[in-house]
């Protein structure tokens, strides 16, 4: 924080502020000997909320957004302060405390009056009394019908170390995008460090905010457009980027900054004052590298205001033909991958002349490209759309009924969560599958031997025990071998689950091979649970195979993944919905999908199957001999193998979990709850009217999830 003291700077000043227009030469003199004009940095507190009254404020350039703290200490009440607004009055005028926090967004400069002096002016300049009081009626009003007094604002910077990255074409088609998915004020900034382009040059138009609003070309695209270049030698512009930056932030929600290839003051300036910075890079060893160092110099100059989720790396669409592996990106780059953009071909861009010196390079909005760039957008503007699918084992089949309708209405899905079976089915989906392909993944077992492909009961030990009493016997040591016969029985019954889950692991890896979740065509998180420390796991990183496996693991039924002292089960088990997940990452639009039967639609199909019983119980040998017999030696065999470990198990949870679910669900904002009343969770055989009954339940929803994605 410093002080500016010229006398004539302060009258060139206060002649620009709205709130004193009208008034004479004289009161603008009597004004500017009582104000100080002070200069804040990036993340400095004018004023905190609970501070004695102390002042009367101006913003004079760059940007300061106020707030409460509630008892949590999160922020509240936020509001955005831009050029020529004031803060302070109230507190000033009654003497109260401050009732918010004033935190400096950009480098600004502030007016200052003291308590004292601002009392005097207002005693002795009527029509500055007058000003205020209307000014302050507004804000009043403002703050009764809840509505905002300014814009908010978000100022994004994109910017590649090496040219031909493909920055330009990703800044200009997110600014096109923002407008589409907002259809709020999208203003795209392009410098240029040719001094020879026939551009408007910056140093002429930077000190005069008029002429800066009126350089901005409109009309030629959705969005507004201001290009300039600028001499990275002259250094006495270096003062005024942060001016420069916040200019327009009265007049648009989004400034997108499309900075030149080279990393000078000016360019890491901006970057600075950006509240997003988007760094594009190939899968180079050489560009991950400048990329790195550009992350560096941020840190250097932001210090403990670096946040790596407002500074993040995307992987440019631009092919190229060495491609690295993603361990190798992240040696090189020792930094997190955002994004990686899908490659454009050359029929899913054209390049526009928008004006002289102008070109841009447009992307085909039905594009894998422009589809990541939509989810991006939605993600800036906070509107993202989440999918919640819920464990429930075989009943989890009619989430492929939801995504079928999802996909053919064509609703935007951002972020997929899963537990258990939800976990799988997103996790297909997110590998790339549709929901047709899903479908005959799942058909695979509606032929009940099909299921014998995944079960791999774990025999590891008794296997070991009976080659080792073969051996024993024949080589005649009789005595010991009964003696380890003996052991080997009780070793061939399960301990620690009834299936080891690699024959599913296999099954799995089949139909999305090695894919990790940066391989991902929709972001994904599984969730899981370590029953040593209790603790739910959400997995976003690594294998998605092993991810899906730790997920699905229900206790009782398979063999827990034990790894780094953690011993991993299914996880539905604690968290069968988990809406959570998609609050804490700040999702605003969630759509849920519980397949869990309550206990009302549980004890309807336990009716239904006791009474079709009781009709197939009458049945005589002489009416149908094949269906007499089946029946009764179905019995049989039921009446052998029920109860048993995997159905106690799975019922005792979903038992428990739909209650949980229950509660998930009503943070939902659309929760659709198939009709799955006389399916049993084992009967994956039932593929088909599983799956139906998910779509229709899906259909039943749509007007609610249309209205959803447009709010």
């Amino acid at each position: 924080m410093t002080a500016r003291s010229s006398f004539l700077n302060k009258l060139s000043i206060i002649k620009q502020i709205p709130i004193f227009e009208g008034l004479s030469w004289f009161e603008i003199n009597r004004i500017a000997a009582r104000v100080e004009l002070i200069e804040f940095n990036k993340g400095d507190i004018i004023c905190h909320q609970g501070d004695p009254a102390d002042a009367f404020y101006i913003l004079v350039s760059g940007r300061v957004y106020s707030y409460t703290l509630n008892s949590a200490g999160q922020k509240e009440e936020i509001d955005f302060i831009l050029r020529g607004m004031h803060f302070g009055i109230i507190s000033t005028l009654t003497g109260e405390s401050h009732s918010h926090t004033y935190e400096v967004i950009n480098d600004s400069l502030v007016i200052r009056i003291k308590k004292d002096d601002f009392a005097t002016l207002l005693k002795i300049t009527p029509k500055l009394a007058v000003a205020l009081s209307q000014s302050l009626s507004r804000r009043i009003r403002s703050h009764v019908t809840g509505s905002k007094s300014t814009l908010e604002n978000t100022i994004i910077a994109v910017y590649a170390s090496v040219k031909g990255s493909g920055s330009s074409t990703f800044a200009t088609n997110l600014a096109l995008t923002l407008k589409a998915q907002t259809d709020k004020k999208v203003l795209l900034l392009s410098l240029s460090s040719d001094i020879n382009d026939p551009l408007t040059n910056l140093v002429d138009i930077v000190y005069d905010h008029q002429k800066i609003i009126e350089s901005i070309q409109k009309g030629k695209l959705p969005i507004d457009v201001l290009a300039v270049k600028f001499d990275s030698n002259d250094h006495g512009l270096l003062g005024k980027i942060s001016q420069f930056v916040s200019a327009p932030a009265n007049d648009y929600n989004y400034i997108v900054f499309d900075l030149p290839n080279q990393a000078d003051d000016v360019v890491i300036r901006t970057l600075v004052q950006s509240d997003r910075v988007y760094l594009v890079t190939l899968e180079r060893e050489q560009d991950l590298e400048m990329t790195r160092h550009v992350i560096d110099k941020l840190a250097e100059q932001l210090k403990d205001r670096f946040q790596t989720d407002k500074v993040q790396v995307v992987i440019s669409g631009v092919r190229q033909d060495n491609i690295l592996k993603p361990d190798e990106i992240k040696k090189f780059l020792n930094y997190d991958v955002f994004l990686k953009f899908p490659h454009l071909t050359p029929e899913e861009y054209k390049s526009e002349n928008i004006y002289e010196g102008f070109n841009i390079v447009r992307v085909d909005p039905g594009s894998e490209y422009a589809f990541f760039l939509q989810r991006l957008s939605r993600q800036i503007s906070g509107s993202l759309i989440g999918l919640v699918l819920g464990g429930g084992a075989a009943l989890g089949l009619a989430h492929i009924g939801v995504i079928r309708i999802l996909e053919r209405e064509n609703i935007p899905i951002d972020i997929v969560v899963g537990s258990s079976m939800g976990a799988l089915l997103g996790g297909l989906w997110a590998a790339g599958h549709k929901a047709d392909d899903i479908e005959k993944f799942a058909r695979e077992f509606e032929n009940k031997s099909a299921l014998l492909k995944i079960f791999d009961p774990p025999f590891e030990r008794a296997l070991v025990m009976f080659t080792l009493v073969a051996l024993l016997f024949m080589f005649k040591f009789f005595v010991l071998g009964l003696l380890f016969l003996s052991l080997a029985i009780p070793l061939s019954v399960p301990v620690s689950g009834l299936i080891r889950g690699l024959a599913i692991k296999h099954w799995l890896k089949g139909k999305i091979n090695d894919k990790t979740f940066h391989q991902v065509k929709i972001p994904l998180k599984c969730i899981a649970y370590d029953l040593y420390r209790r603790q739910e796991i959400v997995i976003d990183d690594g294998s998605l195979a092993e991810a899906i496996s730790k997920s699905i693991a229900v206790p009782g039924v398979f063999r827990p993944v034990m790894e780094s002292g953690q011993m991993i089960i299914d996880g539905g088990v604690i968290n069968p919905l988990p809406t959570n997940v998609l609050i804490n990452g700040g999702v605003k639009k969630i759509i849920a999908v519980n397949v869990l039967q309550s206990p009302q639609e549980v004890s309807w199909g336990q009716n239904e199957e006791n009474e079709r019983m009781t009709l197939q119980a009458k049945i005589s040998f002489s009416q149908h001999p094949f269906q007499y017999t089946a029946f009764r030696l179905g019995k049989l065999i039921n009446r052998i193998f029920t109860p048993n470990i995997a159905d106690i198990v799975v019922r005792t949870l979903q038992a428990s979990e739909y209650f949980l679910a229950e509660m998930s669900g009503k943070q939902a904002d659309v929760l659709i709850h198939p009709d799955l009343k006389g399916i049993n969770w084992f009967e994956l055989y039932k593929a088909g009217e599983i799956i139906k009954r998910g779509q229709e339940a899906a259909l039943k929803h749509l007007p609610s999830i249309k209205s959803l994605v447009k709010r």
